[in-house]
């Protein structure tokens, strides 16, 4: 398959990125299925970068991954993670490997940026095995994220690491010291 992939900043994206992200966001969370979605509650962290991936045949965004960078703590010692956090695939466009696709090429994004650790990313349950499959291990510690500026303890979904610089810690606390992604 032919594909199109960049990694842009978030600040530099088009009106058309932007447009492109949108349409892409409501056929993955059609309104009522977004409406009722319980992170919707959530304070999530913006993008600083975007991995987005572009099929031959779709005029349009076929699947998409927002990264973070952020200086966090584990277990007390500073450390720079990477985050992935909101990718999705458009539905004419699901098990064709463009997700694996976007978490891999985030990761390269990472191994390119000298200052980081280890990637972070959270999921549903019932996708721990397709990120284990790729590469990534279940953080069994504890995630402390911020929310509307105070300290909160992340339960709403699973958290994954994956080695970078230096292994992703599987125990312990990790502070994100702001949004989750």
């Amino acid at each position: 398959m032919d594909l199109r992939i960049a990694c842009h900043r978030d600040a530099g994206l088009s009106t058309l990125g932007w447009s492109e992200l949108r349409e892409l966001s409501e056929a993955v969370f059609p309104p009522e299925v977004d409406a009722a979605w319980p992170g919707r509650r959530i304070d999530w962290a913006r993008a600083e970068w975007w991995v987005r991936i572009w099929t031959p045949t779709c005029q349009t965004l076929s699947s998409c991954a927002r990264l973070v960078l952020r200086d966090a703590t584990h277990d007390a010692h500073p450390v720079v993670v990477g985050g992935i956090g909101g990718l999705k695939t458009h539905p004419d466009w699901r098990r064709r490997g463009l997700a694996a696709l976007a978490v891999r090429r985030s990761v390269e994004f990472f191994h390119a940026q000298p200052a980081v650790a280890f990637a972070l990313l959270t999921c549903e349950p019932a996708l721990v095995p397709y990120y284990s499959r790729l590469g990534w291990r279940k953080f069994d510690g504890t995630l402390l994220v911020t929310q509307h500026s105070v300290p909160w303890e992340f339960t709403f979904d699973r958290v994954m690491v994956r080695d970078i610089r230096f292994p992703g810690p599987t125990a312990g606390t990790i502070d994100l010291q702001g949004p989750p992604w």
